[in-house]
């Protein structure tokens, strides 16, 4: 079973691909230029074959990515073990995986405006409004915590990239400083080979301080609380699209999971994912 399904939506193929220049450079700084060209084959060709995962066979993966010698193997090897996580029999990107997603959504709600006749049209008199004197509020100047983050941390490389994207944080998150570079660290630490960590810049702009003891980032290959996310997401926006159904159903034992350790109700997995006739 693949973590996409070959009967999503759309359909067609989606021959556009947004690449995340500025993260991509970050996250592959440390990799050799051949490791960077078989990197961008897989993403290509996982694009092309709607998110399915690039099959955990050797023989299958050094044929898409063109790996011919033994240093080109080596460096497919490299890029899997550092870009992709294990899902059953195939290696998923999860950027990826997550841009697919949101862009078939978008497509999905696209048609169905489409069907019922586009968005509503504007009346053509808006009522009267009284015009009242805006209050100019004076700007308050944010703190700039990021400082305080970058002493903390231990792989202090690309500063200023890894300021760029501290800034562009939620002000929550921006006000936490000790905390996320606790939260940085901890993972860092976490990594054995000090070549396959994040640098503080992308591990920022992926939002990595979002999952829960980074359990996508394991070895295990664990992507329940991606599914647990899409769920949730789907429960809150009340979104009963076929896609959305149909993946929890082929993922229902983490519906049931879900269910159990409280993320979410029967009520609302039978509601808004379609669970009626498996609960």
């Amino acid at each position: 079973m693949t973590f996409i399904s070959k009967e999503s939506k759309p359909q067609e193929k989606l021959k556009a691909w947004y690449l995340f220049t500025e993260d991509f450079v970050a996250g592959t700084m440390s990799n050799t230029a051949v490791e960077v060209g078989v990197y961008i084959r897989l993403l290509c060709w996982n694009w092309n074959k709607r998110c399915q995962g690039i099959p955990k066979d050797s023989n299958t993966y050094y044929r898409i990515a063109n790996c011919i010698t033994e240093e080109e193997k080596k460096a497919c090897e490299t890029v899997l073990k550092q870009f992709f996580v294990e899902v059953q029999d195939h290696y998923q990107n999860e950027r990826q995986l997550q841009e697919y997603l949101f862009i078939t959504k978008r497509i999905e709600a696209s048609k169905i405006n489409g069907r019922l006749g586009g968005r509503p049209k504007k009346p053509r008199q808006n009522p009267p409004t009284l015009t009242t004197t805006p209050t100019i509020k004076p700007k308050t100047k944010k703190k700039d915590n990021f400082p305080l983050f970058w002493n903390d941390i231990s792989n202090k490389v690309s500063k200023g990239i890894a300021e760029k994207n501290y800034k562009s944080l939620d002000a929550e998150w921006q006000n936490k400083p000790v905390e996320l570079a606790e939260m940085y660290n901890k993972y860092y630490h976490s990594i054995e080979d000090k070549r396959y960590a994040k640098q503080p810049a992308y591990w920022i702009s992926a939002k990595k301080y979002e999952d829960q003891e980074a359990k996508i980032e394991n070895k295990s290959g664990e992507v329940y609380p991606l599914r647990l996310k899409m769920f949730k997401q789907a429960i809150k926006e009340k979104d009963k699209s076929s896609f959305i159904t149909s993946f929890a159903n082929q993922h229902f034992p983490d519906v049931q999971r879900a269910i159990k350790e409280g993320e979410i109700t029967k009520e609302d997995a039978v509601k808004y994912l379609n669970m009626g006739n498996r609960l």
